[in-house]
């Protein structure tokens, strides 16, 4: 996966790593310039969780200290009601470890902490696209071929009376 936007904020050329030092995090999300926050609550484990698929992800990731520009964004999104649902791509100034999680916007306003729900992590497949490792959210056609495979593992005497289908 490409850090185009953020590469110059690793080389040290940044206005926004200047201004802040290399601490701090950087937001990107399609259509907005990087966006800087001082603390991710739940960075650690979204990164974990996107390089081991057995690890939990968090359920909400909390941006901490927002700078202008970020507050800005988010205040523009919590009014959008066409793309409720945004993938970002979070990355610890520090050490450059990044998370890309598809989240939505939990909570938002003022004297409130911001918090977006995570709806699934991605984990970038190397040369090919991104992958989603885990989400909580499946089409009809998905649960449709699930069944199947489960209907064609059992006996015809068995029935699956534990799964039920809405």
């Amino acid at each position: 996966m490409s850090n185009d936007s953020f590469s110059s904020a690793s080389s040290g050329g940044s206005e926004r790593e200047g201004a802040r030092g290399p601490y701090g995090f950087l937001v990107r999300v399609d259509g907005a310039p990087p966006l800087w926050c001082r603390e991710v609550r739940g960075f650690h484990r979204a990164a974990v969780a996107a390089a081991d698929p057995e690890a939990m992800p968090p359920a909400q990731l909390v941006l901490v200290g927002l700078d202008e520009a970020t507050r800005a964004w988010l205040a523009s999104w919590a009014e959008d009601s066409e793309r409720v649902r945004r993938t970002m791509t979070i990355r610890r100034l520090l050490d450059d470890r990044e998370a890309t999680a598809v989240v939505t916007l939990a909570s938002y306003g003022y004297g409130v902490e911001t918090a977006l729900a995570v709806e699934s992590v991605v984990v970038p497949a190397g040369e090919g696209p991104a992958a989603i490792l885990r989400s909580g959210v499946h089409t009809k056609e998905e649960i449709d071929a699930m069944l199947a495979v489960l209907a064609t593992a059992l006996p015809e005497a068995e029935e699956p009376s534990w799964f039920v289908h809405v």
